[in-house]
């Protein structure tokens, strides 16, 4: 039988997006989601927990939140949870958690041992508006089609931060294997956002610093420690070419605490420049130079 995971562990996920809408808000005009004082772009926790659960789904997974226009009664009927350890049989709420209403028992909640904070962009965004016609009219008799709005980005390079939390997990049963699902659904389920509003969708870099157990710690705010380096005005960017990431901070912060760490897991697409001391750098020779060890996902 699968045990709950043992060792605490931080991600941190980039993609990007080409003239698209990473978030809309649905109280405003579903336009992508601002931070009014530094311009950057925002994508809920609940978005990224959105991309995964599809992503398992169509891997054949069973999850609690389906996406479905559904009441919780009606989806735990579905699903046939009949108790509270049923619950635990959906990788979604071993992870994420979840309130599951229970027939005379009251609402069931799990806290999930992954949480991630809202992703930001690392640089301010343009949010562009644009109008086209509707294929079809209002009326049989119509010849005036009607006319569409939306709003986009035309570039945005979002970074993402999670902690998993092996405390949590003993409660939720969450296992290793659970955790790699979890990764690999990230990253293929954000190039799998194959829609009109999220094409363009390009994971570039994951990572998970995996601690060693016993230690009840983690460093904390990974996405403070990398930087977006551009020679051309931050609303300019159209494309990764344009831009570079500098990880020299994170690579000290890890070499500071390499003691307490048993691994670094990561994953890169390749494009998406890396340097270190303003030179550049391949990734595992940078994770390995900071005597750490370095695993490849598949």
């Amino acid at each position: 039988m699968n045990q709950p995971f043992r060792n605490r562990s931080e991600i941190l996920f980039l993609y990007d997006v080409k003239w698209a809408n990473p978030n809309g808000d649905p109280l405003d005009e579903n336009k992508p989601r601002i931070d009014e004082e530094t311009e950057r772009c925002i994508v809920t926790d609940v978005r990224l927990k959105r991309t995964i659960r599809d992503e398992w789904q169509s891997q054949g997974e069973d999850v609690w939140v389906s996406g479905e226009a559904v009441n919780p009664e009606t989806r735990r009927k579905q699903l046939g949870i009949e108790s509270k350890e049923d619950a635990l049989k959906l990788i979604d709420v071993r992870l994420f958690g979840a309130v599951i209403p229970i027939k005379e028992r009251g609402d069931t909640s799990y806290t999930g041992p992954v949480q991630f904070r809202f992703g930001t962009s690392l640089h301010a965004v343009k949010v562009v508006y644009q109008q086209g016609t509707a294929a079809f009219t209002s009326e049989d008799k119509a010849q005036q089609r009607s006319f569409r709005e939306e709003y986009v980005v035309p570039y945005a390079l979002i970074c993402f931060y999670g902690i998993a939390n092996e405390n949590a997990a003993k409660i939720t049963g969450a296992t290793e294997e659970d955790m790699q699902k979890l990764l690999t659904a990230m990253w293929n389920g954000t190039k799998n956002l194959i829609t009109r509003s999220k094409m363009e969708h390009n994971p570039r870099l994951l990572l998970r610093v995996v601690y060693k157990e016993g230690l009840n710690w983690h460093i904390g705010e990974l996405d403070s420690y990398v930087k977006l380096i551009t020679d051309v005005e931050e609303k300019s960017i159209r494309d990764v070419s344009q831009i570079k990431l500098d990880i020299t901070p994170l690579l000290e912060k890890f070499k500071e605490h390499v003691a307490k760490i048993e691994k670094v897991e990561y994953k890169e697409d390749g494009r998406l420049e890396l340097v270190k001391e303003g030179k550049t750098v391949k990734l595992e020779e940078a994770l390995t130079e900071a005597g750490l060890r370095a695993v490849r996902l598949p």
